[in-house]
């Protein structure tokens, strides 16, 4: 079975928060929601200079989401190609895929009062397209595809500029 996601090699990033922008256009996140944020980690003392990092962090859609074991409706589910959906039909906006989500990707939309998370761009993937946050990244700091492949991509890329 394959296994979609996002990938980032947060060495790339530069905080120009391009993947959100494109995120909140191509799905109409609402307000005061997210589906993918750019954070920031540090400023913190590496030998003898100041380090910060950035890092676009998103729904990894776990190989065994606990989204989906926590929902009390059945509303969370898993495609065959790993993209883990929100039925909004069946959500009742309780929360419960909010506490188990170990990355706190998860929110509740405040007018529809149901869960929402990032969905890959499940409608661009159907297409052939990537999602929105992989195409607007300036950097190509987030990679897309087989799990396993954007992997080892990312290690021999890195290996690349290190070696």
């Amino acid at each position: 079975m394959t296994q979609l996601a996002l990938v980032v090699d947060d060495e790339l990033c530069f905080d120009c928060k391009a993947c959100e922008v494109a995120c909140k256009q191509e799905n109409k996140v609402p307000v005061g929601l997210r589906w993918i944020m750019v954070i920031t980690v540090g400023p913190k003392k590496v030998g003898e200079n100041l380090v910060t990092k950035f890092s676009p962090k998103t729904c990894r859609h776990c190989a065994k989401a606990p989204c989906i074991e926590a929902c009390p409706e059945g509303a969370i589910t898993k495609r065959a190609d790993g993209i883990v959906i929100i039925d909004e039909n069946l959500c009742i906006g309780c929360g419960d895929c909010i506490t188990a989500c170990p990355f706190s990707v998860i929110g509740i939309d405040p007018q529809k009062n149901v869960a929402q998370k990032c969905t890959l761009c499940k409608h661009r993937v159907e297409e052939g397209l990537t999602p929105a946050c992989v195409q607007a990244c300036p950097s190509k700091a987030i990679y897309f595809g087989n799990i396993n492949e954007i992997s080892l991509q990312l290690r021999q890329e890195r290996a690349q500029r290190t070696g």
